[in-house]
């Protein structure tokens, strides 16, 4: 782990996860969505992902080697922008982007479930 970052186990609703503290200080990496039918998903850990049903030919976001898909995290996925007064200024916060992330102080974590 780099510095600043930590794997521990939590609960929720009776349910454990693993709990990656500061996982944005790793360099980006994938993880597999299950599921009993047949779609496929794999997600990064910043954000990019790709999916679609039965292969390729049928993806819904483009097919891609890892490398483009973490590097299109900014482009893929979801986006949430919140706009906020802080002192008398309109301030501008996108949570789970890397544009403006200097600005904020804040700890970002991510939380997958110990079964998959």
């Amino acid at each position: 782990m780099n510095p600043g970052t930590s794997l521990s186990i939590m609960s929720f609703e009776g349910e454990d996860f693993f709990k990656i503290t500061n996982h944005d200080a790793l360099r980006p990496f994938f993880m597999s969505i299950i599921s009993d039918s047949n779609h496929w998903m794999f997600i990064a850990s910043n954000g990019g992902l790709t999916a679609g049903r039965k292969n390729t030919d049928f993806a819904l976001f483009p097919y891609y080697t890892d490398d483009k898909i973490t590097e299109s995290a900014e482009l893929t996925g979801s986006k949430t922008i919140i706009r906020y007064k802080s002192k008398n200024s309109n301030c501008i916060w996108e949570p789970f982007s890397i544009r403006f992330s200097q600005a904020q102080k804040i700890t970002r974590n991510l939380y997958k479930s110990i079964y998959g």
